[in-house]
């Protein structure tokens, strides 16, 4: 089959460094499965916030894959009228663009960006192809969770009229609606106005998990930044630098266990974004935390191999879902320390994949890092826990394989229905 996938916001496998999520790996899964795949995506990398490409094209990235690629205006700030703009000029570009191609079997179309998602849905109504949206964040929602006063989020509201609209003709309008979570699921069909049905499905982020040799086998391998670190107990966050996390919160836990006198533990805020600066400058007297930037897929796996715990220090306005962060920390038994809310806080409760404190709570956040750096039969039973918890829900080909099976059924299904 010919597939089309619609994602704009994911780091695209143009290097080997970098890791694959959710959209890539699918994609690497059909193409295995025998598809041809035409991958949609931005010419402006959200994550690093550059300009990858500096016009419209396509890009043959290895055999079976095309990258679309689409160049809006970019933007410096996740949350932003030049991130709105820059979303309305790629959909209208896809709408343009996409009349000129062969049209594909079917379409999943991730949701955000919804501009682009809605145009998607519009081009495979008027051709009768199937289109699964895929759910993987509550836009425009979200852009309303940082508003605290009633009267501006009401004016909010009716600014965003028309993408809450677009949104549910979108979600109407799929054949099929999947989401990375239940709590998704369930937001999607509300606004969907039906019950969930045959083709809605949760299909978990997970990870593509690194080979258990990967782990350094001299200190040269190891990164230059890590060197005389590497024996500690490493406390791991790996990620943007968005206003979605606490990080400031994390910054004063490391001074607190500095402060104490623990000297064998190192907290690393790996990764890029807003929050930078603030990071560099409150951590700047601290011998415990190591700020290294944006990594590669090399230096995430010997982090993570050499990591002692996992840090899910989100806001209490983050979205109560089940981010790709904590399948990350899993796939190497690294227990979790969490701040979500909903699914993530009882899925831990229920597995015992860590510990939960709330937002804001210095002496939780504290509390909850010690018990586990005192309690070494705590850290290895909720170590094992995890490995067992990835194995059986979080596994990357295992997701996948069957994500790409329930492509397969659904395209299926629609000839059948069709002939």
């Amino acid at each position: 089959m010919k597939i089309w996938l619609i994602q704009t916001g994911e780091p695209l496998p143009l290097q080997p460094s970098v890791r694959k999520m959710r959209t890539a790996l699918l994609a690497d899964i059909l193409i295995a499965r025998g598809h041809t795949v035409r991958w949609w995506v931005s010419a402006f990398e959200h994550q690093s916030k550059k300009m990858l490409f500096e016009s419209d094209r396509e890009v043959d990235l290895y055999a079976g894959l095309t990258l679309q690629i689409l160049r809006g205006w970019g933007y410096s700030r996740n949350i932003s009228p030049a991130r709105y703009l820059d979303h309305r000029l790629v959909a209208k570009k896809f709408r343009t663009q996409a009349r000129g191609l062969e049209p594909p079997d079917v379409i999943i179309a991730s949701m955000p960006c919804h501009h682009l998602a809605f145009e998607a849905v519009r081009y495979a109504r008027l051709r009768n192809i199937p289109l699964l949206v895929d759910v993987r964040d509550l836009w425009p929602d979200i852009f309303l969770t940082r508003i605290g006063n009633p009267l501006i989020k009401k004016i909010g509201q009716l600014a965003l009229n028309s993408d809450f609209r677009r949104v549910r003709q979108l979600l109407t309008a799929a054949d099929a609606l999947v989401a990375v979570s239940n709590g998704y699921l369930d937001w999607a069909l509300k606004l969907a106005g039906r019950p969930g049905g045959e083709w809605d499905r949760v299909f978990l982020l997970g990870y593509q998990a690194y080979s258990e040799t990967a782990r350094p086998s001299s200190p040269s391998n190891l990164p230059s930044w890590l060197k005389g670190h590497e024996a500690k107990k490493l406390i791991l966050f790996i990620g943007t630098f968005g206003v979605s996390y606490e990080l400031s919160l994390v910054v004063e836990a490391a001074r607190q266990l500095q402060s104490a006198g623990m000297e064998d533990v190192c907290f690393i805020l790996a990764g890029r974004g807003e929050q930078e600066e603030m990071i560099r400058r409150k951590s700047v007297s601290l011998t415990n935390l190591l700020t290294p930037g944006w990594i590669g897929a090399e230096e995430i796996a010997v982090i993570l191999q050499l990591g002692y715990l996992g840090l899910l220090p989100y806001t209490n306005k983050a979205p109560q879902s089940l981010p790709n962060k904590p399948f990350e920390y899993l796939s190497r038994g690294l227990p979790i320390i969490s701040s979500l809310k909903g699914e993530m806080a009882d899925l831990i409760e229920d597995h015992g994949l860590g510990l939960n404190y709330a937002s804001g709570d210095l002496d939780g956040l504290c509390s909850a890092i010690e018990s586990l750096l005192v309690n070494r039969g705590l850290h290895t039973k909720m170590s094992a826990n995890t490995r067992a918890f990835f194995k059986e829900y979080g596994h990357a080909d295992k997701i996948y394989s069957e994500y790409a099976k329930h492509i397969e059924r659904l395209a299926c299904a629609d000839k059948i229905n069709n002939q």
